[in-house]
């Protein structure tokens, strides 16, 4: 700063501020101008680091497709292990009736608490006559896993997404209005939802909230269709979430001696070129032995090929958004 300007800022301050300008300059001896540039340095500092804050740059990514049997579900607990070892705060969301994400992270069916999702949607609607909760209170940790946060979800959910379906604009934006909840805490670096099998309304008002889909799709000609019925609706749900992205689609349960995968492969890749993920996740026993023991094949078997495939996919999509390469929906 010039001494001109210094000049011009002294005899601006107040004179309480000029004592204690002078007072400072003193004690720490030092010309009131530099003192005076390192209040100014502080202060921008500080701004810009409040700024940062402010954005809540954690990023939603929903698993979905309207095929059953794609490896949804699997493939989103596997994603959320593997970036929690890799020191990233995670917050799962399973927007699934059948709860199948919630039993993988320590709560079965027959031990989910009050606060589920279904809960939280009708707080967020106003459709319950009890007090309304900080979104913390539907936040569960996951046992075993301490980077990984969970809002659980089972069969109750079913008759929620049918109050939430009558409510129209209110039922549309209640995800939204959830995940702009979590982003003020700031304390997570992704969101990853699991979705039910399906393009209803609600897996529409998850869009609407999200900003990237990744797309499992098994290598058969029934999935492809899925697939794009995915991708058009997509689409649709941007008049609301103009960021929303298709981050690509990814290939499960592929078996390569296969048939239905030598024939059905090739039209994927011409399908979608280069919006079809490298990785392909394997067909394996693995998935199923984990699900049946309630937890992520990635930590039930880390040093298997199924697991290895799933860092594979992690870094993928990960280039993927620092690059900004999504589909366009």
């Amino acid at each position: 700063m010039g001494l001109r300007y210094r000049k011009q800022l002294t005899t601006a301050i107040s004179e309480d501020s000029s004592e204690k300008l002078d007072e400072l300059a003193e004690e720490e001896g030092k010309p009131k101008g530099r003192v005076l540039d390192d209040a100014i340095k502080y202060l921008y500092n500080s701004s810009k680091k409040e700024d940062a804050k402010m954005e809540h740059n954690c990023k939603v990514i929903t698993i979905a497709t309207n095929k059953g049997g794609a490896g949804k579900t699997t493939s989103a607990a596997a994603i959320a292990d593997i970036l929690s070892r890799r020191e990233k705060r995670v917050l799962l969301i399973d927007g699934d009736p059948q709860g199948n994400l919630s039993k993988r992270f320590g709560y079965p069916p027959n031990m989910l608490p009050e606060n589920y999702l279904g809960a939280l949607i009708l707080d967020r609607m106003k459709k319950t006559d009890a007090a309304p909760h900080e979104i913390s209170y539907y936040i569960n940790q996951c046992p075993g896993f301490p980077h990984i946060d969970i809002i659980v979800s089972d069969l109750r959910l079913d008759g929620d997404y049918s109050v939430m379906n009558a409510e129209n604009v209110r039922g549309t934006i209640v995800f939204r209005k959830i995940i702009n909840e979590v982003r003020t805490m700031d304390q997570y670096d992704y969101v990853i939802i699991d979705t039910r099998p399906s393009l209803a309304n609600e897996v529409g008002a998850i869009f609407v909230a999200s900003d990237y889909i990744m797309i499992p799709v098994e290598p058969t000609e029934d999935a492809i269709f899925g697939a794009d019925a995915t991708i058009q609706f997509a689409g649709a749900c941007r008049d609301m979430n103009p960021k929303l992205s298709v981050l690509g689609i990814f290939m499960t349960k592929v078996y390569d001696r296969n048939k239905s995968f030598r024939e059905a492969a090739p039209v994927i890749r011409e399908s979608w070129e280069e919006d079809v993920f490298k990785t392909l996740i394997p067909r394996s026993q693995d998935a199923d032995n984990a699900g049946n023991e309630g937890k992520p094949v990635t930590a039930m078997f880390s040093n298997k090929k199924l697991s290895k495939r799933y860092e594979q996919l992690v870094d993928e999509a990960i280039e993927r958004i620092e690059k900004g390469v999504t589909l366009d929906a």
